[in-house]
């Protein structure tokens, strides 16, 4: 673009959310000489995810070797799981060390983003009245960062603490207090045992149970650390190996018609697990899950399961009537008398509202998160959409994967090579080609026909793979390998470029 052009602009690019996904982004940018750029933060303080969630036991749930990005390895992780402090200290280093923090404009919440098409520009509007313009929109506002409540009658009534796992209230002393935990899915499984020990209640109500297996989680010595340091291929090595890992049995898992064996083993090492960790076989059969492995995100912990073994913890897998001021009736009319309530209820996924975070309106008016409410769940590559010119997803349909630092550098490298070939000719306008869009739709949703989500098995997982269309729109049908070698060498002709 040429300098009068650019100078008509605030930036040439926005990217929305300084979380991992932003922070990767602005990272690549700059790398690829493209500096004219702003990172528009809702809250005062970068990192997402890893900024929100600050409850007791937080950490990532795959190794910590594989959690970074590949070209900023992090030699110091001090357990093979690393604590959630960590890996917000890692997104600071990252933002800090890659000259990100400049380009970052905090207390910056967008409402909603306007394409023109007569002079190819976006305008985004924030709360506060103010706007600014650019040529592109990249939205890297990730996905769980709006957690949801249920929908529970009289849940405004109780007169006790309530807070959830995202929003976690640290001025709350749990000590010796009767706690309710409503849900059992990732949050809750390292909450529960964290918390066990000091309350003097704890009463966790289950509405579907979570497929749980053994954490091989240690303290990393300093003499591994110090090789790290001193040899980052050695680190390196470690990173591949538990990528190809985890990915290979992740893809083999959620693709268990080709290799059902392979689930049915897992199922059965997972059913062993919870025989050795649970006394009770009343407590084994409620916590035993009733479909299959990988409909949802399983989890890996060494105390969550034993912790229903305490006299202080109840499993009540009894539905929830009600919320009264001083507790929680369940359907058989018990009423369950709590201090403090904690919702571990996840977060709002590929709702309107959500996906994405603010309105976007592209060609005659048409809104983002309507069209994709009205028309199904879809994105070329997870990056474009048609009607939508100049706008990007890091995270789009059909491009999520176990390892969100591998599905970010992915896409981004896919977004850059978009704007790198747009600068290349002199063009300021990029939209995939209908046609070529729909084509790729249609084999996303073939793929995905033959993964474990489509199946019976998966009817009460409560899933949030799963959309309001019924499509596993999430997680993508390609391999991680097919997915590195497509974005990095398909061809852009699907794509419309034009001034």
């Amino acid at each position: 673009m040429n300098a009068s052009t650019l100078s008509q602009l605030d930036y040439e690019i926005v990217i929305v959310g300084a979380g991992i996904s932003g922070i990767g982004t602005a990272i690549k940018l700059k790398e690829n000489g493209m500096n004219s750029f702003v990172l528009l933060e809702k809250e005062g303080e970068l990192g997402g995810t890893w900024r929100d969630n600050k409850y007791p036991g937080v950490a990532v749930d795959i190794p910590s070797s594989s959690y970074s990005f590949s070209f900023e390895l992090n030699p110091n992780w001090s357990r093979v799981f690393a604590p959630g402090q960590e890996i917000q200290e890692y997104v600071q280093h990252c933002a800090e060390k890659y000259c990100i923090k400049q380009h970052i404009r905090y207390h910056s919440r967008v409402e909603k983003t306007d394409f023109s098409n007569r002079d190819n520009t976006w305008t985004t509007f924030f709360s506060d009245g103010s706007q600014l313009r650019s040529r592109y929109i990249i939205s890297a506002t990730g996905v769980l960062n709006q957690p949801v409540l249920p929908n529970i009658s009289g849940i405004e009534k109780f007169k006790g603490d309530a807070f959830h796992t995202a929003r976690w209230n640290d001025s709350c002393d749990l000590n010796d207090k009767r706690v309710a935990i409503i849900g059992t899915g990732a949050s809750a499984v390292q909450v529960i045992p964290s918390i066990a020990s000091s309350v003097g209640k704890l009463s966790v109500f289950q509405r579907t149970p979570i497929w749980v297996s053994r954490k091989r989680d240690t303290k990393i010595r300093q003499e591994y650390k110090d090789k790290f340091s001193q040899y980052p291929l050695y680190q390196r090595y470690f990173r591949m190996r538990s990528e190809i890992f985890m990915e290979a049995a992740a893809f083999t898992t959620v693709n268990h018609k080709r290799m059902p064996w392979l689930t049915n083993a897992v199922e059965d090492h997972c059913r062993g697990f919870l025989k050795k960790e649970v006394q009770d076989p009343a407590i084994r059969d409620q916590l035993t899950p009733h479909y299959g492995f990988g409909c949802k995100r399983p989890a890996v912990s060494n105390d969550y399961l034993k912790t229903f073994n305490r006299d202080n913890v109840d499993l009540i897998t009894e539905g929830i009537q009600e919320i009264t001021d001083t507790g929680v009736i369940t359907n058989d009319g018990i009423c369950h008398e709590v201090d403090i309530i904690i919702w571990a209820t996840g977060f709002k996924t590929q709702e309107i509202g959500n996906a994405p975070s603010f309105e976007v309106y592209g060609l005659d008016g048409l809104e983002l998160g309507q069209y994709w409410h009205l028309n199904r769940y879809q994105a070329y590559f997870g990056v474009s959409v048609p009607k939508f010119p100049n706008y990007f997803l890091t995270y789009g349909p059909y491009s999520g994967g176990l390892n969100w630092f591998s599905m970010l550098e992915d896409n981004v490298k896919y977004i850059i090579r978009c704007l790198k070939k747009a600068e290349k000719k002199n063009k300021t306008y990029i939209e995939v080609k209908q046609k070529a869009h729909d084509r790729y739709f249609r084999s996303m949703v073939k793929r995905s026909n033959g993964t474990v989500f489509k199946d019976n098995a998966c009817i009460e997982a409560n899933s949030y793979y799963l959309d309001r269309h019924g499509d596993a729109s999430s997680p993508s049908p390609y391999t991680p390998a097919q997915r590195w070698f497509r974005v990095r060498t398909s061809r852009l002709s699907a794509y419309q470029f034009s001034t």
